[in-house]
């Protein structure tokens, strides 16, 4: 089990693994054009929040077996 995230906008993007991402509470902070592993075999919600209104999408892809 994994996943990854790409952040495909003109924002930065604020990924939290856990609850309630924000510009302070944050696990990852990714600029444009960033990609983030999540660790292998985490299992939990991830949320995520854009710095300011953006043009694009963060890709996600799920692993599984």
């Amino acid at each position: 089990l994994g996943a990854t995230v790409y952040n495909d906008s003109t924002e930065n993007l604020f990924l939290k693994l856990g609850i309630t991402a924000s510009a302070t509470s944050f696990t990852v902070k990714m600029v444009p054009a960033s990609y983030f592993e999540v660790p292998f075999d985490y299992r939990g919600r991830i949320d995520g929040i854009w710095a300011a209104d953006a043009a694009g999408a963060a890709r996600i892809t799920e692993l599984t077996p």
